[in-house]
């Protein structure tokens, strides 16, 4: 069994759920394909761990994807590779070249979530246990959800906020609807109760009459504010995967408003605990901006995970085994065109 989440079948009927429309099994790796302009396709292997590296290392292996590579047309395989090493040569003696574009944060923070809560406060930045407390005084409650239709306004909105590309609601329902009946993937929410509000007497907090404006949860009111069937303002939301000994936070956002209130630090102190009861020993926060690039447009959601602490891992990413390399030249510069 693969310690990657990104291995499971469960990923894989996700995958060709949102746009891949084949898959393989190959010596128990799975690997997808695409389809790609003028009868053309590529191949993917997502997050293959250190565990099954001998695999991608096996001739037979390599033989068998340029086999399913010419009855199929392909132009190139890219396999990703989600751990660090330092062996530089893993996978250049066997034809492969970086990819000019990666698939998943080749960047990430690993908290070891291992040792107790007190250990692992205590290693966090002072800004991110500050946070922390600052959003337990007012208030903000975590709950988990079924329901997508808060997170992925809350989602868009960060997106939008922070000026990155987003992706769409079906992407979220479909990850939910597959990996959520296996229990691999839950959704969480923030929110700040209106009971909390009425029960409050000083200028902590600003808490206004919030009318609901929809029977459908999530839905958000004009001010941009999401809210519950019972009222409360849903101020952060994420979707966390549970799998072997790891939670790896996949998607998040947060509200534009009453951002002094630091409710995605309680979201994500509450997370974590949540994984430490369920016996995992790390947390994968998914995704920074590479050391030293101030202006990458992950820069601002960086520099919130970085509050946790957390070892910063550079992982090997993606790599690609090319079979028609003019066809390839071609397609990475309309790839890169298309990003733009």
């Amino acid at each position: 069994m693969s310690s990657s989440i990104f291995q499971t079948k469960e990923w894989e009927d996700f995958k060709l759920n949102t746009g891949y429309e084949k898959s393989y099994r190959i010596d128990d790796l799975f690997v997808l394909q695409k389809k790609l302009p003028f009868g053309r396709t590529m191949l993917y292997s997502p997050m293959v761990d250190q565990n099954i590296e001998y695999r991608i290392k096996n001739k037979a292996f390599l033989e068998e994807v340029k086999k399913t590579a010419k009855e199929n047309n392909s132009i190139f395989y890219r396999l990703e590779l989600g751990f660090a090493t330092t062996n530089d040569q893993l996978l250049t003696t066997d034809g492969f070249v970086k990819a000019f574009e990666e698939m998943q944060p080749e960047n990430t923070i690993i908290l070891d979530i291992s040792k107790s809560e007190e250990e692992i406060l205590a290693q966090m930045k002072p800004k991110g246990r500050y946070n922390i407390k600052i959003a337990e005084k007012n208030g903000i409650e975590i709950q988990k959800t079924t329901n997508i239709d808060a997170f992925y306004h809350l989602y868009e909105t960060m997106a939008k906020r922070q000026k990155i590309s987003y992706r769409s609601r079906k992407y979220f329902q479909n990850l939910i609807d597959i990996l959520g009946k296996s229990g691999y993937c839950e959704v969480f929410e923030a929110t700040l109760s209106k009971r909390h509000c009425e029960e409050r007497s000083d200028e902590a907090i600003f808490c206004v009459d919030r009318p609901v404006l929809s029977e459908v949860e999530g839905l958000p009111r004009p001010d941009g504010l999401a809210m519950t069937k019972q009222n409360d303002a849903i101020l952060a939301s994420a979707i966390i995967s549970f799998y072997d000994n790891t939670a790896i936070y996949l998607f998040g956002g947060s509200s534009n408003e009453h951002r002094n209130l630091m409710a995605p630090y309680k979201l994500h102190w509450e997370i974590i605990k949540e994984a430490k009861r369920r016996g995992l020993t790390k947390y994968d926060f998914f995704g920074i901006a590479p050391q030293n690039q101030p202006n990458h447009p992950w820069a601002g959601v960086t520099r919130f995970k970085q509050q946790f602490g957390g070892e910063e891992v550079e992982l090997l990413g993606s790599w690609d085994l090319i079979f028609k390399p003019t066809e390839y030249q071609l397609f990475k510069v309309l790839e890169k065109m298309r990003r733009k």
